[in-house]
């Protein structure tokens, strides 16, 4: 996910999902389609001129989102409607596609951009916008050196060197959960915290700076459009930050940031904004899936038996888990830079594009029984980390994390289970979603 930057008056530019104090949406800032929108669009059909002010133009998150289970209007427009017109809360009209085979169309043909989502009049999706030049946002062949340049650092034999002491991190954290008495909030206790030390040990930054740069990264995903002012002070907080950071490195040490520095990758721009890029996704994204991981597999608590029982099943299980589970209920933004044929329609050149990754990975063409979870599924398939140029680069980070997080917490809390119904669960209302809190006794 790219790193963040407010939105300016005028300015357009893409929020992408790939990571509580974020205020709730007003009445009104997400809407649903009416009855009536959902039926097989063609050519004839799509009002392009008039879609901006049309109001049974729905609004994208639908009304339904920010639960366990999707909104129902996903799988009515993945089997009805797989092209169709959306509203974003910034007020961007996009096509949104919901189908796994247009999903990595959208994803992998290089006619849609990403490059082109934070160009002058480009839509967007969020309060925030990423910084354009930089590794989300650049399109081959620029795109190809910028990765090429990073690739290194998150390498699975380097993560994997890292995993041993990720683990007894998790330990630690389930253990401090523990000894203070059930219930507990595992949230708190381990899925925020776990992902924030791994990513400040990995960028070289102070842990004891965590709560500053936490309040800045959650305003990043905001989907309040009041919101705007604090976010573009957030953002510029954070870009100050880490600034200082790079400024003052004194050259040492064996995080990203000073490898990069003495091997002379990237100038002190460059690494400001990969730092960006890495704080702001490397613990939002993988603190709210550790977390509706556990909630998911304790709604159905012989899920968790099963764990218990079967460790050796949790790396097939995270990617099960990877497929079913929802880190945003909007998509991934490209625009279109020609005309494209696209399930039935012609994208037409400069016109964005929504790949609903959520939904591809329920699609029923693709995984049997989709809204179930099989924790022995064969895994390979899911678009989770997405696919193509942009595949997340810190993927193997976050599966180790994750893996290591499930672990720690099956092995000293067996017989773990949520403290309240499945049903009472808050979900966080902003671009990268999950549990507010997330009660459990043992």
């Amino acid at each position: 996910m790219a790193a963040p930057r407010p939105a300016q008056t005028g300015t357009h530019g893409t929020g992408e999902p790939a990571h509580g104090t974020v205020g709730e949406p007003t009445e009104g800032t997400v809407g649903e389609p009416t009855e009536g929108t959902v039926g097989e669009p063609t050519e004839g059909t799509v009002d392009r001129d008039g879609a901006a002010s049309c109001p049974s133009v729905p609004q994208i998150p639908f009304s339904g989102s920010f639960r366990f289970d999707p909104d129902p209007v996903w799988a009515r427009l993945r089997e009805q409607r797989p092209i169709t017109r959306v509203r974003t809360i910034a007020g961007s009209v996009v096509w949104l596609v919901t189908r796994y085979d247009d999903v990595r169309t959208v994803l992998t043909d290089p006619r849609f951009s990403r490059a082109g989502t934070v160009a002058p009049g480009a839509p967007r999706v969020a309060v925030s916008s990423p910084l354009p030049g930089t590794l989300p946002t650049t399109d081959p062949p620029e795109h190809t050196r910028l990765r090429g340049l990073v690739s290194g650092v998150f390498s699975r034999r380097r993560i994997e060197r890292r995993r041993e002491w990720i683990a007894g991190l998790a330990g630690q954290l389930v253990d401090r959960m523990v000894a203070g008495g059930p219930p507990g909030d595992l949230r708190a206790a381990l899925a925020l915290p776990l992902p924030i030390q791994v990513i400040c040990e990995l960028l070289g930054v102070p842990y004891g700076d965590r709560d500053r740069f936490r309040e800045w990264t959650e305003l990043a995903y905001s989907l309040v459009p009041a919101q705007a002012e604090r976010v573009h002070a957030a953002m510029a907080a954070l870009t100050g930050y880490l600034a200082d950071l790079v400024a003052g490195n004194p050259g040492v040490g064996d995080d990203i940031l000073t490898e990069l520095a003495a091997d002379g990758a990237l100038g002190p721009d460059e690494l400001v904004a990969f730092g960006m890029n890495l704080l702001v996704a490397g613990h939002e994204t993988t603190a709210n899936q550790i977390a509706s991981f556990v909630a998911t597999l304790l709604r159905e608590p012989a899920h968790w038996d099963r764990l218990v029982a079967e460790p050796d099943l949790i790396p097939t299980a995270v990617e099960e888990l990877l497929r079913h589970t929802r880190l945003s209920e909007v998509g991934q933004l490209r625009v279109a830079t020609t005309d494209v044929p696209l399930a039935g329609v012609t994208v037409r050149a400069g016109e964005g594009v929504l790949a609903a990754i959520a939904a591809a990975n329920r699609d029923p063409r693709v995984f049997d029984r989709p809204d179930e979870v099989v924790l022995d599924r064969e895994p390979g398939r899911h678009l989770a980390f997405g696919t193509g140029p942009h595949f997340c680069l810190g993927a193997h980070l976050a599966r180790v994390e994750l893996q290591e997080a499930l672990r720690a917490s099956t092995t000293r809390c067996p017989r773990l289970r949520l403290a309240v119904p499945a049903a009472h669960l808050r979900w966080r209302h902003v671009l990268v979603s999950g549990v507010e809190e997330l009660p459990v006794t043992w």
